[in-house]
């Protein structure tokens, strides 16, 4: 009888452990221990950089902090006016060469670029792009008065996750900072916002629950704390059979 009861409790510590380590590696569980968490224990922690990292090895310190955040000015000089609690310095990059397919428009609407329609990237996108356009080190953080921090001679982003790789060049990335109501009315293979999404969420989300302002921005394909999606890469639904892809466009 003891042993049995030894025997369940050790399979109880293995499961409880178990679910720990998974934390955050499959969608949906979290911040910690996925490529945004650059604690010392996180995938991330490499590109923080040697003299840099935080010394209580926090996780959102990177990104968001209590005290002392980017303030109205600092953001407004560089058209954010999204700046929630931010703790990291923001892009400089003022304008960005957005998608294009080519010059040669074909006469279908379906196959034009319909997102060219007056793109202006969002505040949201911006913030993104702190990191991602690599004009900025991933340890340019901290605004304290005292702080010792924010490094921006440090190590940046890896080029695989490089979106423009600090020369402004968005145009072979999926469009962003476009109306998508604007779009979906003159273009019938666009799903309209009130579609659910095609694919594995439970959160009942529909397209429009995934604008900001009514545009397509980074976050209407990802959920960068790792809470609400069910597609690895942050994605919102997993890719498989092109889910992620046939939400929006009706093919």
């Amino acid at each position: 009888m003891k042993k049995s009861i030894l025997a369940c409790v050790a399979i109880g510590l293995v499961l409880t452990f178990g679910s720990i380590a998974m934390a955050g590696i499959n969608p949906g569980t979290g911040i910690s221990q996925t490529s945004h968490d650059l604690s010392s224990g996180g995938v991330g922690a490499a590109y923080v950089g040697a003299g840099t990292a935080d010394n209580l090895d926090r996780i959102c310190i990177y990104c968001h902090a209590p005290h002392h955040t980017i303030d109205a000015a600092t953001a407004a000089a560089n058209s954010v006016t999204y700046f929630p609690l931010w703790n990291h310095a923001i892009t400089t990059v003022a304008t960005y060469q957005t998608y294009t397919d080519g010059s040669d428009t074909p006469n279908g609407i379906q196959h034009q670029l319909n997102a060219s329609l007056s793109p202006t990237l969002g505040s949201v996108s911006k913030l993104c792009l702190s990191c991602h356009d690599g004009s900025l080190a991933i340890s340019a953080y901290g605004y304290a008065p005292s702080s010792t921090l924010g490094n921006t001679a440090g190590t940046k982003i890896a080029g695989r996750f490089k979106l423009g790789g600090g020369t402004q060049d968005l145009r072979n990335h999926h469009p962003i900072g476009f109306n998508y109501d604007a779009v979906a009315a003159i273009d019938d293979e666009i799903n309209p916002s009130t579609s659910g999404l095609l694919g594995a969420n439970t959160y009942g989300l529909t397209i429009g629950d995934l604008l900001w302002n009514g545009k397509m921005e980074c976050s209407t394909c990802h959920d960068v704390h790792n809470t609400k999606n069910e597609g690895s890469k942050f994605t919102w639904v997993q890719d498989t059979r092109s889910n992620l892809c046939l939400t929006c466009h009706n093919k």
